[in-house]
């Protein structure tokens, strides 16, 4: 088309916009809805009007959402429009791995420890630390002078699962790198019995029998704990958290090693001809050796190894 100035113009076309029932009554919907939100907001002295343009266009892309084939033409855009939430509705937040931290400081059966956590999705947590406890004891039983020392040193991960999005969790558990251990000594005094796996020995005079033992578990151990506390909060409510956690994990058949050295002396003959050093003497190794199978049998109890802390955690 030629103007009267001479330029070339565009055609100019029309096309009508037909509103359905429920499309019009979506639109007056939409519309008193968030002017009643907008009045509500100038009653509490708010200084925006009562209709302002982002209402409006909330109201509008309600209504496209409610009824796109009446608005959209195929294949446009606004067929994919998805309805705004309402005011006040806030969408579940998520922070990407390792972009907020949570460190906690515990104690517990395992000792004093510490874990840090990092979220992983909405409701997991990712969960690393170490528990640390040490106790030496030295006592006397049955005439021998004994000394004790337990030793506790385990790392473990957990991923905390957060069931009903609240604090209540569950998580597995991997010990990866279990050194608890053991350990004891003993010292039978010269012509002291000693008892083992029912037949007696007498500690020589000139040699006294010494002995060494400790219970060992495995080093990779699985397990399950159950607890209260979300030490990074998906909310930002709260910095602060009061982690308690209780469970198990397995560390199978603890071993038993036990071993001595010195003389022993047959109480049924002579000292001068029936003492003889213990790693020589047939007799009392078949005995140790029973005395200690006996024993790894019995501790098939310690297969489980509690868990339980309460804690003090901060997130950042």
């Amino acid at each position: 088309m030629i103007s009267s100035q001479g330029k070339a113009e565009m055609p100019i076309t029309s096309k009508r916009l037909r509103l359905s029932p429920g499309a019009l009554s979506a639109l007056v919907a939409a519309l008193l809805l968030h002017g009643n939100y907008a009045l509500a907001q100038s009653g509490a002295g708010a200084t925006e009007p009562l209709y302002s343009s982002s209402a409006t266009h909330e109201a509008w892309r309600t209504v496209v959402a409610s009824n796109d084939d009446a608005f959209a033409a195929p294949g446009s855009a606004a067929a994919g429009v998805v309805a705004v939430p309402p005011y006040g509705h806030k969408s579940p937040s998520f922070n990407p791995p390792f972009t907020r931290m949570g460190y906690d400081s515990h104690i517990g059966i395992g000792g004093i420890g510490f874990d840090i956590a990092t979220p992983l999705f909405r409701k997991f947590n990712l969960r690393s630390g170490a528990d640390f406890f040490s106790y030496t004891a030295n006592f006397q039983e049955q005439g021998a002078n004994i000394g004790a020392n337990l030793r506790m040193r385990s790392a473990h991960a957990n991923l905390d699962w957060f069931p009903f999005g609240g604090r209540f969790r569950l998580s597995p558990l991997l010990v990866f790198s279990n050194n608890n251990r053991i350990e004891a000594t003993a010292l039978i005094p010269a012509g002291s019995t000693m008892t083992l796996n029912g037949q007696n020995f007498i500690s020589s005079d000139s040699d006294p029998l010494h002995g060494a033992g400790s219970i060992d578990f495995r080093k990779v151990s699985p397990g399950l704990t159950l607890g209260f506390g979300n030490m990074v909060p998906r909310d930002h409510s709260s910095h602060i958290s009061v982690p308690i956690e209780t469970g198990f994990y397995y560390v199978g058949q603890p071993k038993l090693n036990l071993n001595f050295s010195g003389s022993a002396c047959d109480p049924t003959v002579p000292a001068t001809i029936g003492c003889k050093a213990v790693d020589k003497d047939s007799g009392f190794m078949q005995d140790l050796a029973a005395f200690t199978e006996r024993n790894n049998r019995n501790l098939s109890y310690a297969s489980f190894f509690p868990v339980f802390s309460v804690g003090l955690g901060y997130s950042f």
